[in-house]
């Protein structure tokens, strides 16, 4: 199967839950093969914009035969059935779900890019990704992921747990699907 690889990221609400409620509920349709350690990170805003809240930040690999089309149509449903609404460019997020990598796949629609743009630029993004696909390759820049994390800059990213973070594994404890405030 294609290595197919998710940034799973919010900065509202209950930010841990939401991420994890994400993960389960895209393995109704995709088989979560590893999940990365969690961060923390400023939130991007446009310029001149008032800093928003702070985002929780990780990565997954999954399995799925859905294409790159049915892909983001599914990742988009839950993203809205979690609460995501549109808004604003980089406006806070209850949720947010890009697909990073899709195996060696190049895609430039008006709906989707992979890779993901600007996956060599955010370290939010970068760290987490290299923490499980370290030896991919970059299919447009031709470099590995572990190569591009070398050269980023960490600043402002801060480690906060393993990739236990996300309950794979063990026993769902009650109320976890309830996405709500931190």
């Amino acid at each position: 199967m294609t290595r197919i690889f998710l940034g799973v990221g919010a900065n509202i609400g209950n930010r841990e839950a939401n991420m994890r409620l994400a993960l389960r509920w895209l393995a109704r349709e995709c088989t979560i093969v590893a999940v990365s350690s969690l961060y923390r990170s400023a939130a991007v805003v446009l310029e001149g914009a008032d800093a928003g809240p702070d985002y929780l930040n990780a990565a997954c690999e999954i399995e799925t035969r859905l294409s790159p089309a049915e892909l983001l149509r599914f990742v988009k449903g839950i993203e809205h059935e979690i609460g995501r609404r549109p808004d604003a460019r980089w406006a806070p997020r209850v949720i947010d779900i890009d697909v990073l990598l899709y195996g060696n796949a190049v895609i430039d629609t008006p709906a989707l890019s992979v890779p993901h743009p600007l996956l060599a630029e955010r370290n939010f993004v970068l760290v987490p990704l290299a923490e499980l696909a370290t030896e991919a390759v970059h299919p447009v820049l031709g470099k590995m992921i572990g190569e591009l994390a070398e050269d980023i800059d960490f600043a402002g990213l801060e480690h906060l747990s393993g990739p236990e973070w996300a309950g794979f594994g063990a026993k769902d404890t009650a109320g976890d699907d309830d996405a709500g405030e931190d």
